[in-house]
């Protein structure tokens, strides 16, 4: 998800029709310049190298989102659809979660976080985690700091808590719900779902934390693994 707004103009986008490197380009009506979904760079036309702010957003089921937000409103356009279920990301291999700062890109494979369900890890010098709900196929990216404490996660179960406080903590929204920190919420981090292939086609330097890589430990230092797991 990104901002349209852009040196003070804010833009109107939709589906150009094009691919590049297997993903979706935009337009932007107000110039016709071409936009990157992947990066939210303009790559043609007038605003060529201006890039769109990133926003932390989501890709969940509905039932998930309306059990944690009830009064949510809901865009619904009239167009031809199909159906997203659990299914779709067979094999989970497929795809990644990936964040990108600057020239450092990072990527978790969805079969590492379907394993682990919680992942502390490292990125840009930031304690980060790396959350994943299974029942939605949902994740997401947290930094681990809250109120000036680096926490540390693990999987109990199909549930996630800290070892600070064994506070358990709901993986769709970063939402403590119960224990010591119940109430308070972790800050979620711009990161996006994209194919395996595509975001290596994009970011071909990115660190890659998968089910091949090995484990890190609660800080994010590799332990018997590749030097691409979990690189700081």
């Amino acid at each position: 998800m990104y901002a349209r707004e852009l040196d003070g103009q804010t833009l109107t986008l939709g589906v150009s029709g094009l691919l590049w490197n297997r993903s979706l380009v935009m337009y932007d009506k107000e110039t016709g310049s071409n936009w990157s979904h992947i990066l939210g760079e303009a790559k043609q036309g007038k605003l060529r190298g201006k890039r769109l702010e990133q926003i932390p957003s989501v890709i969940t089921d509905w039932q998930s989102w309306r059990r944690q937000y009830p009064d949510s409103t809901v865009v619904l356009l009239s167009r031809t659809s199909g159906e997203y279920n659990r299914e779709f990301y067979n094999p989970p291999r497929q795809f990644v979660l990936g964040i990108v700062n600057g020239d450092k890109a990072k990527a978790w494979g969805f079969d590492r976080l379907l394993e682990s369900l919680a992942i502390n890890d490292q990125f840009s010098g930031k304690p980060v985690l790396a959350a994943f709900d299974r029942g939605s196929m949902t994740p997401r990216l947290y930094h681990r700091t809250l109120d000036d404490r680096v926490l540390t996660f693990r999987a109990v179960g199909d549930n996630i808590k800290d070892r600070e406080t064994g506070s358990a903590w709901e993986p769709v929204t970063g939402r403590a719900t119960a224990g010591p920190l119940a109430g308070k919420y972790l800050t979620a981090l711009p990161a996006i779902v994209s194919y395996r292939r595509v975001w290596l086609k994009f970011h071909p330097k990115s660190e890659l934390a998968d089910s091949d890589s090995g484990d890190c430990d609660m800080e994010g230092n590799l332990q018997g693994a590749g030097p691409r797991c979990c690189a700081r």
